[in-house]
């Protein structure tokens, strides 16, 4: 379900002195550029003004998981920031996307001078806590037969593009999700078949694109009672 984003959230005085204090570069991130790589260090923050970005989160032996998406209006960047940590995932553009930056120093100012713009981050952290927590329960701690299902769904509401085909989840692959949900690209493969077979996916050609052509469909399987076969 859609969420109000950190800019939504400000009153137009926050949203001006927002404006001031940043900076927005002249070129944008490209799709597949890093807007912030994990276990660097914590020296800025940004809005997103325009685009759309993906959440990793790189583990031991190569894994990765997927952690969220983030649209225009939202903020990326901060939880470094107000912890004085290394970056704890990476950022990547998964479109053309205008950001607007803010330092350090400049950020903590911007959170002393405006206690409304520093509760609204806090606000902004709680949600995404309560995003992560309900992903561990609804995606990570599913049946594996559900499990793809239902992060397709979680994609599709994040990211996905209405096509003349359904409903598109672009800059995946099946790689990516054997990795993503811990089972490997070979099992991946098979799910994606199953639900290819049900008619809820287009048998699609494209190695880096999943089509959700029956997205009630799909809900109703990945929700499934999870004692049935």
């Amino acid at each position: 379900m859609r969420h109000e984003t950190f800019w939504e959230s400000l009153d137009a005085d926050e949203r001006k002195a927002m404006e001031r204090a940043g900076r927005v570069p002249r070129n944008p991130f490209e799709p597949g550029d890093r807007i912030f790589r994990q276990s660097d260090d914590s020296d800025r923050a940004a809005v997103i003004i325009s685009g759309r970005c993906r959440v990793l989160w790189h583990g031991a032996n190569q894994r990765t998981t997927y952690l969220a998406s983030r649209r225009d209006g939202e903020l990326i960047g901060e939880m470094g920031l107000l912890d004085h940590g290394p970056r704890n995932a990476t950022v990547t553009a998964l479109a053309r996307t205008y950001t607007r930056w803010y330092g350090r120093e400049v950020f903590e100012g911007l959170l002393l001078e405006h206690p409304g713009i520093l509760r609204k981050v806090s606000l902004t952290m709680c949600t995404r806590l309560k995003e992560s927590d309900h992903y561990r329960v609804v995606v990570a701690g599913a049946p594996s037969r559900l499990r793809l299902g239902r992060l397709l769904l979680r994609l599709a509401e994040a990211e996905g593009v209405t096509t003349p085909l359904g409903v598109e989840i672009r800059e995946v692959t099946q790689e990516n999700l054997g990795d993503w949900l811990g089972m490997g690209r070979e099992a991946a493969g098979r799910r994606v078949r199953e639900l290819q077979a049900r008619g809820f996916l287009h048998d699609s050609p494209s190695r880096s694109r999943i089509v959700i052509t029956d997205t009630a469909g799909l809900r109703r399987h990945a929700f499934a009672a999870e004692k049935a076969p």
